[in-house]
């Protein structure tokens, strides 16, 4: 087996801010300015032949028309978490109303040119871990992506966790999802920063198969915002590039992930993101890399389980035939 590349984005339009939002980033998130960021994104994964992953916040995948039909819903968990939904529903349907549907994002990532997957990044983007999110409002939330019927929900196999706060993992399981991706050790900004630098960085081991399969944590795309941007291409390029050297070398993963709305915030992250690519292409056309998508990867776990179970299996069976 060769490396395996998973490239991942978390779609969160504003949800993904709701708790933070200030005049720049409402500015910054305007509706036009995202669908210039998802079409460039996807331009280059379709001239790189580059499957990916786009994990799309259910309300943001929603339309305005399905999104007013969940509102009474969405303002009955907001009594939970008014610190964040409360905020995002008032400036979805009485503020500026800009950045929270992304019905159309989803629509340009299923007629690319690429096979990408769709996936999910949670209902609300309300995190996992919030103090107040016990296992029954997480049902909840997740209920409402389902009795609604988003069209995203119909053919969704993997998750993203709002955030990387990884928690009730048993309700992707209850809803048939194949996988989620992992979270790393959280760090302060500055060893983040700093991590970025580090051109020796090492790729990931698989996790024992379980359900839903464990998908690994993966790199942040360095976002060239604030003192991000004092991070070379060059740099990100070599690390990248030594990376999938590793990982072909032995047999590991190389998961980069990022928010497509930083972009939006950091156009110049499109110069990393695109060496990136580059690197990856490089390495797939010399036949050391297998781009997969989290659905793909998490198919390919369970099927090299099942293997592994049918050996044990036949293995025992035919010591048990030895001893009688």
């Amino acid at each position: 087996m060769n490396a395996r590349v998973i490239l991942s984005f978390d779609c969160e339009g504003k949800w993904g801010i709701a708790d933070c939002l200030t005049p720049s980033l409402h500015a910054q998130h305007r509706d036009a300015r995202l669908r210039e960021v998802y079409t460039r994104i996807l331009a280059l994964l379709d001239k790189y032949h580059i499957p990916a992953t786009f994990a799309f916040v259910g309300c943001f995948a929603a339309s305005p028309e399905k999104l007013a039909l969940m509102r009474p819903d969405l303002e009955k968990l907001a009594l939970h978490f008014p610190h964040y939904l409360g905020r995002a529903l008032e400036d979805c349907f009485d503020g500026t109303r800009e950045g929270w549907t992304g019905d159309w994002a989803v629509r340009a990532v299923q007629n690319a040119q690429c096979d990408h997957e769709v996936g999910l990044h949670g209902v609300t983007h309300i995190p996992w871990d919030d103090p107040a999110m016990t296992e029954e409002l997480a049902r909840e939330e997740l209920d409402i992506a389902y009795r609604h019927a988003l069209p995203l929900m119909a053919n969704c196999r993997t998750h993203i966790y709002p955030r990387n706060a990884v928690a009730y993992t048993h309700l992707l399981a209850e809803r048939g999802m194949l996988g989620y991706r992992e979270a790393r050790r959280r760090t302060s900004r500055f060893a983040s920063l700093l991590s970025e630098f580090n051109i020796w960085a090492v790729p990931d081991g698989a996790f024992a198969y379980e359900s839903p399969q464990r998908i690994p944590a993966g790199y942040f795309l360095n976002w060239r915002h604030g003192l991000r941007k004092l991070v070379p291409v060059t740099v990100t390029r070599l690390r990248v590039r030594n990376l999938l050297r590793r990982a072909a070398r032995d047999q590991k993963i190389v998961h980069y992930w990022t928010h497509p709305e930083n972009f939006a915030t950091a156009p110049s992250t499109f110069a990393a993101f695109e060496a990136i690519l580059q690197e990856v292409a490089i390495a797939r056309d010399a036949g050391l890399c297998t781009v997969l998508t989290q659905a793909s990867y998490s198919q390919q776990e369970d099927s090299y389980s099942r293997r592994a179970a049918d050996s044990a299996k036949a293995a025992n069976s035919r010591t048990s035939r030895n001893l009688t």
